[in-house]
């Protein structure tokens, strides 16, 4: 009895939406560089205001099947490109410390 209650819950909260995969940049004052991470938003795409029936059920149904894909798809997406920044940074930031920059100056 929970199940199908809770799958026709989780359907109406994502009815409609879609998600998608977002670059976004930031600067690091550390190493001085800006970088890039990937995040997961969501956009609404229709509601299905106007609908009884059959027919919305299987509406719901749809919308809800394409959002849980998009989910899935979009979030392997971020996944796999955050994991390839991190391991392309992961070597850190090569700064130099300010007390071999004054010992370079003064030498």
């Amino acid at each position: 009895m929970r199940l199908p209650l809770l799958c026709v819950l989780l359907m109406v909260v994502l009815a409609g939406c879609v998600f998608v995969s977002k670059e976004v940049h930031y600067y690091d004052e550390q190493c001085n560089v800006t970088k890039r991470k990937y995040v997961l938003t969501s956009e609404q795409v229709a509601s299905l205001g106007a609908c009884s029936g059959q027919a919305c059920a299987l509406a719901m149904a749809g919308a809800g099947i394409v959002s849980a894909a998009s989910l899935v798809v979009s979030g392997t997406i971020v996944l796999s490109k955050n994991t390839l920044s991190w391991l392309e940074q992961s070597e850190g930031c090569t700064t130099p410390k300010p007390s071999t920059i004054e010992s370079q100056v003064r030498g």
